[in-house]
């Protein structure tokens, strides 16, 4: 089975991470995690539930990881 696309969301934020929208905060493992992800052709989107608008979870790093 091939994994084309993966829902991030509910990533609760605690010390030592870095909140990248109000579902979704990462620190430095998860950053590398979702780039080695994205690296392989899969599509990331961030969102809480089905209804919300689909964002890039590799832009919302983007933001962060400077």
């Amino acid at each position: 089975m091939k994994i084309t696309s993966v829902n991030i969301g509910g990533m609760a934020f605690r010390q030592g991470k870095t909140q990248v929208n109000n579902a979704i905060s990462v620190d430095a493992k998860d950053i590398e995690a979702f780039k080695k992800l994205n690296a392989r052709g899969i599509e990331l989107e961030a969102r809480k539930v089905s209804t919300d608008p689909k964002l890039k979870m590799m832009d919302l790093i983007a933001k962060v990881d400077k």
